[in-house]
């Protein structure tokens, strides 16, 4: 089946192909991590549903090198590699721009870019990109014809319904999430403020602050105003919608919200490690 540039595709397909691809990188993304990371299920999608949209733009970024490249495999590994880096870049900066966080962190690679993109990775899209062409795309058009004209306008309209609805949930949370971060850090530097100068208010990070200033409320309850604590620490405990952008993003960071972004890792990590030990008791 011969491949066809997206460009001389009507929309209702290449949106299908987005999909495709979108899934296709969600379920690479799913058994990569659960396989050799954290040996369990994690929905790695940026959105709620089964989909990783920025393999969806990498797929369709492929799709818009010139036909003359398709049978010449390394200047369209060397096209691929090129186009889906920038993607993944502009992504990057753009995301980071829009919700004040950093989703992925590349820094402990060799050879990478600001931590946004990195060789290996650039070197997977070159290979990814001479695969597809030449051994997925094919298959996907062969679907498509095999669809027909009809059922991919009614499938991609369905998906398209879907695909927004997802997105305005996620970015609801993700504006959640910024809200969040900003009320803690009102709170930590509220903290800092009134008890800086204090000899018990001591740690290394934030959360072990956090945790002297509750020691020290335990041991002097009469002159401690513990209402204050007690909001933060509600904060603090009530962010499942934070959490699962956390664990699906393990190198998330933040430039704003470092210091209130790291106590909630370590509180994420506090929970981990008790769970495990109730766990080999039991």
């Amino acid at each position: 089946m011969e491949v066809i540039p997206v460009y001389m595709l009507p929309f209702s397909t290449v949106f299908l192909i987005f999909m495709i691809y979108s899934f296709i990188g969600w379920c690479s993304e799913v058994l990569y991590v659960g396989i050799f990371f954290e040996h369990k299920f994690v929905n790695r999608g940026f959105l709620y549903g089964p989909v990783t949209p920025i393999y969806g733009c990498g797929g369709l970024t492929i799709l818009l090198i010139p036909q003359a490249l398709y049978h010449t495999w390394i200047p369209l590994f060397f096209a691929s590699m090129v186009l889906c880096t920038l993607v993944e870049y502009a992504a990057s900066w753009l995301m980071e721009k829009m919700f004040h966080a950093r989703w992925w962190d590349y820094s402990r690679y060799k050879f990478h870019i600001n931590g946004r993109v990195c060789l290996l990775n650039s070197v997977l899209f070159g290979l990814m990109g001479v695969i597809d062409i030449h051994f997925v795309q094919p298959y996907i058009m062969l679907f498509i014809n095999w669809l027909g004209e009809l059922r991919i306008q009614i499938i991609s309209s369905v998906l398209a319904v879907i695909w927004i609805v997802d997105i305005i949930v996620t970015i609801r949370k993700l504006v959640d999430f910024n809200t969040t971060m900003e009320k803690i850090k009102v709170y930590t530097e509220t903290l800092k403020d009134r008890y800086a100068h204090e000899e018990w208010f001591k740690g290394t990070n934030l959360l072990e602050k956090l945790e002297s200033v509750k020691a020290k409320a335990e041991s002097d309850r009469q002159n401690f105003n513990r209402n204050f604590l007690e909001k933060m620490e509600h904060l603090l405990e009530n962010q499942k919608h934070m959490e699962r952008f956390i664990k699906k993003f393990p190198t998330l960071r933040s430039a704003k919200y470092k210091d209130e972004l790291q106590l909630l890792k370590n509180k994420m990590k506090n929970k981990l490690a008790k769970l495990k030990m109730n766990n080999k008791k039991l």
